[in-house]
């Protein structure tokens, strides 16, 4: 029987080994699935409502063991762990909260006179398949609203973080939810195909890389299951007039470093107008030197490790890539002198649209600096990229700044402040980042089909 491992990427131990189920197996979570979707499509929304709550309490109740797991599987520092499960917590209270309103029957009249009712039908079993970066707030912000609107939910999670998959499972079945109403699947990519093809799922969601986008897009459309796609990034964070460099130079470390630098929205480009270049260049290296790798459960530590050595291998490569095609290195830049999954922290200067780093997404410890001989130039080198998520506009003026986010491409710019998500706040994404948007009430709607009942 095939297996997959969890490894500590900070002692580099075995956490545990997990059974990958069979093609049979599979095939009846999906009949499952299907049987508990009947139901509880006709729940309503006050049920729905009371055990997502419950869920949430169960996930408050048990945030240190369910902190400690993310931790202990993906390397994220425990701090942030912590803040991000709270986080987790407030996203599933408030899409709990607002189902009803959101999804609820309302009635309508035109100016033409007609009259009629708009509802949302659920839609059947949806196949999601989650990123280890952000093991329970990725897989639950998709999952939540998806059930909420009345789906049954199959997820693969990463193969890296199975520990989290199985608490995940706990706190659903602890919370009160009805059997296979959500179900974790250890399953192997291989059968991938064969779970998109089963009549019975009726939607597919992905969070990952370009290539598993790819990949999973393409059998959706082969078998005409709609999908939702969230993949690479290369966000910009452009720096527009100002007096303090300092500060722009504190929002711009603290937005790359989400995460020990693996945040999808944060801002891996910082494109810096000429006059401020060589100053800022220097205090971004500084503040980022200054980062301390060490255990992630250690408060003291502020650099993580990466979640697996092949994701050291393909940061080199891809950092080598850089210094080759003419990037100059003003820290790291070379793999660390040291056991376990740390790559240190590295940043490019003098990036152009010729280096590679410019417009490849590096997920891990690395910044491309990027010189801007205008304001509109700037628009012209953020603009210049296949990946559009979010991206930060920082300057004084504020008219300045808002002209510059309103040419931005991204689907997403924040003003003065570092990229971030909420519940309430659609978060979406166009180019290669992938297709349709998630939180929101957009979010809610996306997996649920709009019915129009005219009178």
């Amino acid at each position: 029987m095939a297996t997959i491992q969890s490894i500590n990427p900070y002692t580099e131990e075995i956490n545990a080994e997990i059974e990958l189920v069979s093609e049979t197996e599979i095939d009846q979570v999906i009949d499952e699935a299907h049987e508990a979707f009947l139901t509880w499509k006709q729940t309503s929304f006050d049920e729905r409502k009371a055990l997502f709550l419950q869920l949430a309490d169960e996930l408050e109740k048990d945030i240190e063991e369910c902190s400690r797991l993310q931790t202990l599987e993906m390397g994220m520092l425990y701090t942030d762990s912590k803040a991000g499960m709270e986080k987790t917590v407030e996203l599933i209270r408030w899409f709990a909260n607002h189902a009803e309103e959101i999804l609820g029957e309302k009635s309508y009249k035109t100016d033409d006179g007609f009259e009629g009712i708009e509802l949302y039908d659920s839609l059947g079993v949806i196949f999601g398949i989650a990123p280890w970066n952000f093991p329970f707030n990725q897989l639950l912000r998709a999952a939540v609203p998806n059930i909420l609107a009345g789906n049954t939910q199959i997820y693969k999670h990463a193969s890296s973080v199975p520990l989290c998959a199985k608490k995940i499972q706990s706190l659903f079945d602890n919370a009160g939810f009805p059997k296979w109403i959500y179900s974790n699947v250890f399953v192997s990519s291989r059968l991938s195909e064969h779970i998109i093809s089963n009549p019975k799922i009726a939607w597919v969601n992905l969070t990952g890389s370009e290539r598993a986008g790819s990949a999973v897009g393409a059998l959706a459309g082969k078998y005409l299951k709609p999908s939702i796609l969230e993949l690479g990034w290369n966000d910009a964070f452009v720096v527009c007039d100002i007096k303090n460099i300092d500060a722009a130079v504190e929002v711009a470390v603290n937005s790359r470093m989400r995460n020990g630098w693996q945040g999808c929205n944060s801002s891996k480009r910082v494109i810096i107008l000429e006059k401020y270049y060589d100053e800022f260049c220097e205090k971004y290296a500084q503040k980022m030197s200054e980062r301390i790798p060490w255990d992630p459960f250690d408060p003291a530590t502020t650099l993580q490790p990466l979640s697996s050595q092949g994701a050291v291998d393909e940061i080199d490569t891809q950092v080598q890539r850089a210094i080759q095609s003419w990037a100059r290195v003003l820290i790291g830049g070379q793999k660390m002198d040291k056991k376990w999954f740390f790559y240190p922290t590295t940043v490019l200067a003098d990036v152009t649209p010729e280096v590679s780093s410019f417009h490849e997404e590096i997920f891990w410890p690395v910044a491309s600096l990027i010189k801007s001989s205008s304001i509109e130039h700037s628009i012209e080198l953020a603009n210049n990229s296949e990946f559009w998520l979010s991206a930060v506009a920082y300057g004084d003026d504020t008219d300045q700044v808002t002209q510059v986010a309103k040419k931005l491409k991204w689907w997403m710019v924040f003003i003065n402040q570092g990229a971030s998500s909420k519940a309430s706040i659609p978060f979406g994404w166009t180019g290669k980042s992938g297709y349709g948007k998630e939180n929101g009430p957009e979010w809610l709607k996306a997996f649920a089909n709009k019915k129009v009942i005219v009178f």
